[in-house]
């Protein structure tokens, strides 16, 4: 089982954050986040290389299963996805997820290109018509035959070993797209989260819809379960299974980075409309159906492929220890 050296790991890790703000981040250094169909196709190769660079190179955590660094990501995530799921801290989580997976490309791959991220506006209702899915300079397309493995472009007939759900089996990256719930992330579904006005409604709101959209819509290994049962929106909102599709296998699809690349965007369009409110604002439980509130200075962690940070540390964007912006 994959979670069977996770006591172990626990206590060995470390249990403070390095400081991790400074201010450094000047206008010269903010590196800028394009829209993949943006990136000149010399970076999207560039890119894809280098993911599949993560993909062959040795694992380093020790986590049972991993045999790849890209495991190393997936099995990090995966070992405390109750503490990072449906509690405040899951956006800035998973802002600082994405940061170290850009430092994994740029540091033991070599890549000096920009870290895309996929307006799913453009595309919903239509994933599969979507350059995201083109087998050149996209992720390869949706899944075929009775197991949905991807069988064209830079991830083709890849193997898996963890999973699926918390078995370790191996199996194919597997895809499958669904048009009904892509949708969820249409521009309405954006605007809806714009409307609001506190941290908490915001993650919980965008945790059904433009969260989802991505997982569901892409499904397979993105998903992970039956995440639309009996097809209905309201049975797919009661079972609360976008949230629950990101506690298996979905960073194992390289698709997730770029969706939560959006995610992250969104939250931070909210956050610039009304920095003086919005910039440092929490709001939810650090516990699962907890009552004790997430704080600023909740520390979070990557198992040691990185140093931990806390939730403040992640809250701005552009203030030294992140410094990064998005194309618009």
């Amino acid at each position: 089982m994959l979670f069977t050296l996770f006591t172990s790991l626990a206590l060995v890790l470390p249990i403070a954050a390095t400081p991790a703000s400074n201010n450094s981040c000047t206008p010269e250094k903010v590196k800028i986040r394009p829209e993949l169909t943006n990136m000149a196709t010399t970076d999207k190769h560039a890119y894809l290389k280098a993911v599949n660079c993560l993909m062959e190179l040795p694992a380093k955590t020790g986590i049972n299963g991993t045999v790849t660094r890209f495991d190393d990501m997936h099995a990090m995530h995966q070992v405390q996805s109750k503490d990072i799921h449906i509690v405040a801290q899951f956006l800035p989580f998973h802002r600082f997820y994405m940061h170290v997976y850009e430092e994994l490309l740029r540091d033991e791959c070599g890549y000096d290109g920009p870290t895309p991220w996929w307006d799913e506006t453009r595309d919903a209702g239509n994933f599969m018509a979507s350059p995201l899915l083109d087998p050149d300079t996209g992720f390869g397309g949706n899944g075929t035959g009775p197991d949905g493995c991807v069988t064209d472009g830079p991830f083709a007939n890849t193997t898996l070993r963890i999973g699926p759900g918390q078995t370790l089996t191996e199996h194919c990256l597997s895809r499958n797209v669904n048009e009904f719930n892509s949708t969820l992330g249409n521009e309405t579904y954006v605007q809806e989260c714009h409307q609001i006005t506190n941290f908490k409604d915001f993650w919980e709101t965008g945790g059904l819809t433009t969260h989802g959209a991505g997982h569901s819509g892409i499904g397979g290994v993105m998903a992970d379960i039956d995440a639309s049962p009996g097809g209905t929106v309201s049975q797919y909102f009661r079972s609360q299974s976008l949230y629950h599709a990101d506690q298996e296998l979905t960073t194992l699809d390289p698709l997730f980075y770029i969706h939560h690349a959006f995610v992250d965007r969104l939250w931070w369009k909210w956050q610039s409309e009304d920095p003086a409110n919005r910039l440092y604002q929490l709001g939810g439980p650090v516990k699962q159906g907890g009552s004790e509130e997430t704080t600023l200075d909740y520390i979070m962690t990557t198992y040691g492929i990185r140093p931990n940070v806390t939730v403040k540390d992640v809250m701005d964007i552009q203030d030294g220890y992140l410094c990064y912006e998005y194309d618009y």
